[in-house]
């Protein structure tokens, strides 16, 4: 039986809180800590309008990092746009407000969208929220094969997480034909997945 809230647990603090916590250096606000907050937002915003992605996501995490409580509507609305330019980071945010109704009503089936952008771009944090829902069914269709296939893929792409999520509950749930069915699925997809 699928044990739905160790998938919750999981997807909560590995998929959408742990990528939160190591977001990529070269875009760190604790980078700009010495520079005055709203001088930063000021810069932020003129580059963003400008059409700059990366100062469209940071927007999107000054909103939710800075404000008590997080400003999500904010949030979603820099994150969009970004994702919109294809920025990958943003991409996967988008797809976890979406998926958790923080700033907007929870639309799963949109947040799959976005995180299989963000999937076939190479983010094994969406490729693994990918697998989550597929073994959830919200906002796709609930299928083991997929669910093993992506968390396989994330776990390949380096995700210790999405392999445990895969070998503690999905795979106990699967027949042998099923599983060999997930690896043909992984081996017709691999090669499309930016590297």
């Amino acid at each position: 039986m699928l044990n739905i809230k160790f998938i919750r647990y999981l997807f909560i603090n590995f998929f959408l809180i742990v990528p939160l916590v190591f977001i990529d250096s070269k875009h760190s606000i604790a980078d700009d800590e010495i520079i005055n907050l709203e001088t930063r937002k000021q810069e932020l915003t003129k580059d963003a309008y400008a059409g700059d992605a990366n100062a469209q996501y940071m927007l999107g995490r000054l909103a939710l990092e800075t404000k008590t409580p997080p400003d999500h509507s904010t949030a979603v609305y820099w994150f969009r746009i970004a994702s919109e330019l294809n920025h990958l980071k943003a991409q996967e945010m988008l797809g976890a407000q979406l998926f958790s109704g923080l700033g907007v009503p929870a639309d799963p089936k949109e947040a799959s969208k976005w995180w299989y952008k963000a999937a076939m771009a190479g983010s094994s944090t969406a490729q693994a929220s990918l697998g989550v829902l597929y073994a959830l069914g919200s906002g796709v269709n609930k299928d083991l094969v997929e669910s093993y296939k992506w968390l396989t893929i994330a776990s390949l792409y380096g995700n210790k997480a999405a392999a445990v999520q895969r070998d503690d509950s999905i795979s106990l749930q699967m027949t042998a034909d099923q599983i060999r069915e997930a690896q043909k699925r992984i081996e017709l997809i691999i090669d499309k997945i930016k590297k």
